[in-house]
């Protein structure tokens, strides 16, 4: 079971990021190429780049090419589920 305790805490390190989630919040409607996430997370392509490449290496996200413009879509949505249970839970509190 360390391994598995290991690898969920590397999976929620991933989505500690404030901009993770609002990256998540961006594609969880559906796939977006990486502009419409830049414009939809108000924040620089290379920064956006960045969080897209480590969510796709941790499995968060799936990813396409189709010419030179890349997609960005949810890999599963237990994890989209999850975040916005999580994030309900929080909101609750904040009133």
């Amino acid at each position: 079971m360390e391994k598995v305790f290991s690898q969920v805490a590397a999976y929620f390190n991933v989505l500690s990021e404030p901009a993770r989630l609002r990256i998540m919040y961006s594609v969880c409607g559906g796939e977006k190429s990486v502009s419409e996430v830049v414009e939809m997370c108000g924040s620089s392509q290379a920064n956006v780049s960045r969080h897209l490449l480590a969510m796709y290496k941790a499995g968060i996200l799936l990813r396409r090419k189709e010419g030179v413009t890349v997609y960005y879509s949810i890999a599963d949505n237990a994890t989209v589920e999850m975040c916005q249970s999580v994030c309900a839970k929080i909101a609750e509190g904040i009133h």
